[in-house]
């Protein structure tokens, strides 16, 4: 698949280059999933629309038409995010996409609503206050139509079971955080990116063993999970949860994980916790292909009846 017309070439830096096991791309999507290339840098940071260009596989997950988790664009039709932010039947979900801010809608704004909401049959919701009920926190939202690809909105890749991230590897998280980590400011209202670096698990649970009373033989982050470190925390706390840490290989972004669960933002020596993607790899498969998927909640069918009118103020 080629790259949109008139796609803009990079004018900044490549991140430091990552040693890792190139994959092919997912074969379950109902097109090619080419991400926006590496080389897509363009304009300012501080730019919104170009942060919103940079980084357009990131959407906003929304409930009843507010901002409640980040989400990852992986196909057309399909979003990637965690369990916890969706687990509310009574709510109406809808995705922005395309969007360089937050709480206004553009020229390049799709305001799509939820067709379904797919939660991980084993994530625990009742024990979302510990670190165990955090395992399998990932669930997929289906778009009611496909969104149209565009410089402002692409999907990235999603990596195969032999994709690997090293130790020490710098990678990209991308979200609406907290620009203060005790909170008191607003959410930022566009698109903000941190630099990462990927740690062991071994050396992660050392942190986290620091905060808790759990003992040191017990494994708090497992093989399930992403440790990475950001020593600059306090300048951009993205707790928020869904937020994507993509990894670039050559000239490729690969979904890495999404941000799961940590210990606060006040904590920032311990860093925070990115559900694996590629461990879930069969699951996003069978759901995305068809196969074990749940009916769609009487909240979600509202949506089709919904007027358009009230579907844009959405």
């Amino acid at each position: 698949r080629e790259f949109p017309s008139g796609f803009p070439k990079r004018i900044w830096p490549l991140p430091k280059k990552l040693t890792m096991t190139r994959s092919a791309f997912m074969d379950f999507v109902p097109e090619p999933v080419r991400s926006t290339e590496a080389d897509r840098f363009l304009l300012p940071p501080w730019d919104p629309e170009a942060m919103a260009r940079r980084w357009p596989w990131m959407v906003s997950v929304r409930a009843n038409g507010t901002h409640i988790c980040a989400g990852t664009l992986i196909a057309s039709q399909w979003v990637l995010t965690v369990a916890h932010c969706l687990i509310r039947n009574d709510f109406i979900y809808s995705v922005r996409a395309g969007s360089p801010r937050i709480d206004q809608i553009s020229q390049t704004t799709a305001d799509v609503p939820a067709l379904q909401v797919i939660v991980n049959e084993r994530y625990q919701s009742h024990r979302y206050w510990s670190w165990v009920g955090q395992a399998n926190n990932i669930a997929l939202v289906k778009l009611a139509w496909a969104l149209k690809y565009n410089t402002y909105v692409w999907p990235i890749c999603l990596p195969n079971l032999d994709f690997q991230v090293k130790d020490h590897s710098v990678c990209t998280v991308t979200g609406w955080g907290l620009p203060r980590v005790d909170g008191m400011w607003p959410q930022f209202r566009t698109i903000q990116e941190k630099e990462v670096t990927i740690l062991n698990n071994k050396k992660c649970n050392q942190f986290y063993h620091k905060f808790s009373k759990v003992p040191s033989m017990v494994q708090i982050v497992d093989s399930q999970m992403v440790c990475a470190e950001d020593s600059d925390r306090e300048h951009f706390c993205y707790e928020i949860s869904g937020e994507p840490l993509v990894c670039p290989v050559d000239t490729t972004w690969y979904l890495v994980g999404l941000v799961s669960w940590g210990p606060g933002c006040e904590k920032s020596k311990a860093p925070p916790i990115y559900l694996q993607v590629t461990s879930y790899r069969h699951w996003i498969w069978e759901r995305v292909n068809g196969q074990a998927l749940p009916a769609p909640s009487r909240a979600l069918l509202l949506v089709l009846a919904l007027p358009l009118s009230l579907l844009v103020a959405l």
